[in-house]
């Protein structure tokens, strides 16, 4: 039992809740109906996603086991006690199995889902791993989040039943993926004397923690503008999907008002470093109530 809530620790549990929309918006927005959208391909495709973000944060743990058991203690020890050898095996394990799910979306004709959920992967090995590293490399650090989290997803579930990218939906994966982005950004802050003494570079310190919040409101505010100008455009709406239109807007203002909070303060960093656990509570009230949106216009 002990192992397993270690597991949950380095796999980032709570963060994984917030996840359930990365996967499944792109597929709701393609479907056209809810048969299709409860189809085996969107079944496959969220376990490999739910896979391959697995897989992202248990590498992430591996590669940093020493810097969080300077800062991040109960990161390091759940690592450390569920066994840096057992790790490596479960990483393989997720690994192969990853790779068997690719196979089976090209086998039945989804390429295009089964290329942009590897380069993912590969996103999510680039992010921890060395020599690359990116989460350390300036102002290439928050890319393979921003693509590879927030924006790939969404397309790689939109092309299991779609071969084409209308400018609306182009318009909802940017503001999405920016939306998210900001909200992340109060995390890079957090982390910016912890980083700094690392030799890890972020955007918090090529652009100063201020700026870096001020990009954060920033993104959060145009994507959220972005992301329901979409659904405002939508003329065949039920009462249901715009009661959840109004929901959507209401929580994302909710939470662009916290990360702005973040910016205000005398000290951001102190102030990211409260607020930044609540991120997986930002993820849940941004990312639900758009999620339960899509679904309910496939009625």
């Amino acid at each position: 039992m002990s192992k397993l809530k270690d597991f949950i620790v380095i796999s980032r549990g709570p963060l994984l809740i917030g996840s359930l929309a990365n996967p499944l918006l792109g597929t709701a927005l393609a479907a056209g109906n809810i048969g299709v959208f409860l189809s085996m391909p969107v079944f496959v495709y969220f376990i490999l996603y739910y896979l391959l973000i697995i897989f992202a944060c248990n590498i992430n743990c591996l590669f940093d086991v020493e810097v969080d058991g300077k800062y991040k203690s109960y990161m390091s020890e759940a690592t450390k006690s569920f066994g840096i050898c057992n790790l490596k095996i479960v990483l393989f394990v997720e690994f192969l199995i990853a790779a068997y799910l690719l196979y089976w979306l090209f086998l039945n004709g989804y390429g295009l889902t089964a290329i942009l959920a590897l380069l993912g992967l590969l996103c999510g090995i680039l992010y921890s791993a060395e020599p690359v590293r990116i989460k350390k490399r300036g102002f290439w650090s928050p890319f393979p989040v921003l693509i590879g989290l927030y924006t790939f997803p969404i397309l790689g579930g939109w092309f299991l039943f779609q071969n084409s990218l209308p400018v609306y939906f182009m318009v909802f994966v940017i503001g999405y993926a920016l939306m998210n982005e900001g909200i992340t950004l109060v995390n890079t802050v957090e982390d910016h004397s912890e980083d700094e003494k690392e030799g890890i570079r972020t955007w918090s310190h090529i652009f100063g923690q201020q700026n870096t919040l001020r990009i954060a409101a920033l993104f959060t505010v145009f994507g959220m503008g972005t992301v329901i100008s979409v659904f405002i455009n939508f003329t065949a709406m039920s009462f249901i999907s715009m009661g959840l239109l109004l929901l959507s807007t209401i929580t994302i203002l909710a939470v662009i008002k916290q990360v702005n909070s973040v910016r205000k303060a005398e000290d951001p960093e102190k102030s990211a470093k409260i607020h930044a656990k609540k991120m997986p509570k930002w993820f849940v009230m941004t990312r639900f109530p758009l999620l339960f949106l899509v679904i309910s216009l496939l009625f």
